[in-house]
Order: structure tokens, then C-alpha cells, then sequence
């Protein structure tokens, strides 16, 4: 079983530990996500609403919880972005929690994107020392005796909201925000800059994308897109972090670490500040955020040098003026 290896990583018994309290500044959020592609793909929100799910928990829909695609905050139309502080705020709300709550984010069998629910809590304005990542997945949950909820969740459960029916761009907020923390996300023109600066930028682009899609020898799953990468980015595949056996854990921080520096990524020695933070892009902003978890929970990087890329790919492979190195032809 994996031993928790920080504050912020518990195990599924030090999780139902705390289930057990039945306090009301503990909340449980399940923070499942699938990549919507192939003929039937899983979907988080569905499941959650079949059940089972863990007794009294929440569903963080991340594309929900998002700027909407096409308004002023996502002209661009690209999925999951970070949401406003207003937004966040207001979903917080909904959900019944408060800035002095701890949170459990776990998620359901076989679910490697978990992560980005984790990430969005911690950087939109929850304290960060508050937000637990569950390391383990509803069936360890199960097997340990952890309390669940079975059955259909009804249509008018408060849990199944949707921010397009709250209104809540007219409304205040009453949830407060620690900080606005604007600067955990990096633009196109920001990421442009790092790749025009080559070896004089104080920051590496690290894509967690799969080492095919990274050389443009594997297509992506995402119709339109260039294949490649950015100039001067590492790749370190964000399922090489995970454990083999069960995706919704990581493998032992030590050995997060070392692929990280055999990947190009080297520890902070002294003073040196060359390369102190890191850029972390995948496909669509979802698997960079396991990659920010893992560089921060193996002890190479802080919180604060870590940012993700919001558009990740998706922006950058769908652009014909952004420059890409391919080994595709």
C-alpha cells in the first residue's frame, strides 16, 4: 500500500479516517475526468450520478467550472481553462464550502486526470495546505470498508448543478478567495517568449504528453492539430509518474524524482535561479497539472515556480504561427 509521502497525499485509510469524523468543514469531492474520445468514452459527471460514490461527496466538473467557451474569457474556445475568482468562488458556494474546509479530491478506478480537480482547488483560491489528494480509487475505497452511496442520484439534487444555471456572474459571491493567483497559468504569448529566449529563459517547458505525440511520430487525439513539440521542451509522459497498478497513485516520490531529473530537470543548487521554474504543457491542461503535483510533492520545485500552460496543445499545435520541432512526417 502507498505510505502518504506528504501533508497533501493521503491514503484511502487516512482518508475514511477523516470520512469518519463526520465534520462539516471536511468535504469529500470527486474529481474524475476522462479524455472524451473513442467510440464510448468514460464520463466522470455520469458516473458520479450512477454511483456509487463516496457518502456525502461532490462532483468538480472541471469543464463546468471553466470559463464558457467563446466569451470574453475564452475567446479562444479552449476546453477547462481556469476559472475566474468569481466563478470559482461561486461554485464553492454551491457546493457548501468554506475557505476554512478540508477538502479530499479521490476519484474512480482506472482515472489518471484526477490531478487537474486537485490543481484547480489548490490554485483558484483554497488554501493549498487544505486540498488532500486521495491516493487510491473509489473500488480501495470500497475494499476498505469506506462509508458509499449507492443508487441514481435524482435530477434536482443540488449536487448536479450547472454554473450556466446559477446566474452567478450578477450575484457576490460569499466564498473568499485567498488570492486571485493569476500568475499559476501561462499564456501563448508567455510560453513564446520562454521558446524565442532558447537558453537564455529562466524557465523549461516540461509536456506530459506520450513520447509519440511529443515527436509528431503519433497522431493526436484531437482532430487539427500539428503533431510535435515546443522548441527546447523536455517530455516527461505524465503516466510515467503514476503507479503501474493503479493510475489514481503515484509511484513513490523518490522515484518521481529521479525521472525527472533523467528527463532534464535539475534540482535547485544555492543561489542558482537558471531554469527555477517550470512550464508544464500536455494536451489540453488536464495531465500538465500531474506533472505540477509531481514536481512539487517529489521536492524539486515549490508551488510558486511551478505554473501550467492553460492552453496547452491544444493552442499551440492549432496555431500556424507558433513553431513546432517534429520527427513526424
Amino acid at each position: 500500500m502507498v505510505m502518504a509521502t506528504s501533508k497533501n497525499l493521503v491514503t484511502i485509510p487516512e482518508a475514511i479516517a477523516a470520512h469518519k469524523q463526520k465534520s462539516k468543514h471536511i468535504k469529500f469531492i470527486d474529481g474524475s475526468w476522462h479524455m472524451p474520445v473513442g467510440d464510448n468514452p468514460r464520463n466522470g459527471r455520469a458516473e458520479f450520478i450512477s454511483g456509487p460514490r463516496i457518502s456525502g461527496a461532490f462532483y468538480f466538473d472541471i469543464d463546468d467550472i471553466a470559463p464558457v467557451m467563446g466569451s470574453a474569457d475564452n475567446p479562444k474556445k479552449l476546453p477547462h481553462m481556469k476559472p475566474s475568482s468569481k466563478l470559482f468562488a461561486s461554485a464553492m458556494d454551491q457546493m457548501g464550502i468554506s475557505p476554512s474546509d478540508t477538502l479530499y479530491v479521490y476519484a474512480t478506478k482506472d482515472c489518471a486526470f484526477h490531478h487537474r480537480a486537485y490543481w484547480t482547488l489548490r490554485s483558484c483560491g483554497h488554501d493549498p495546505s487544505l486540498v488532500k489528494l486521495v491516493q487510491g480509487s473509489l473500488n480501495e475505497w470500497e475494499e476498505c470498508g469506506g462509508e458509499l452511496e449507492e443508487g441514481q442520484l435524482p435530477e434536482e439534487d443540488e449536487r448536479l448543478f450547472r454554473m450556466s444555471d446559477l446566474n452567478w456572474d450578477e450575484k457576490t459571491p460569499t466564498y473568499q478567495v485567498m488570492s486571485d493567483n493569476e500568475d499559476v497559468v501561462v499564456d501563448v504569448d508567455q510560453v513564446l517568449n520562454i521558446v524565442n529566449q532558447k537558453d537564455a529563459a529562466d524557465a523549461v517547458i516540461v509536456d506530459a504528453r506520450s513520447a509519440g505525440r511529443f515527436v509528431g511520430t503519433a497522431p493526436e487525439p484531437r482532430p487539427g492539430l500539428r503533431g510535435g513539440h515546443m522548441p527546447g521542451a523536455l517530455n516527461v509522459p505524465f503516466t510515467d509518474l503514476l503507479d503501474p497498478n493503479d493510475k489514481t497513485k503515484f509511484r513513490p516520490m523518490t522515484e518521481v524524482k529521479d525521472i525527472f531529473i533523467k528527463a532534464g530537470i535539475s534540482p535547485i543548487s544555492g543561489d542558482d535561479t537558471s531554469c527555477r521554474k517550470i512550464v508544464c504543457s500536455c494536451g489540453s491542461g488536464v495531465t500538465a497539472a500531474a506533472l505540477a503535483v509531481g514536481l512539487e510533492e517529489c521536492g524539486l520545485r515549490s508551488k510558486e515556480d511551478i505554473t501550467i500552460f492553460d492552453g496547452s496543445w491544444i493552442e499551440w499545435g492549432s496555431s500556424d504561427s507558433t513553431p513546432i520541432v517534429s520527427d513526424g512526417k
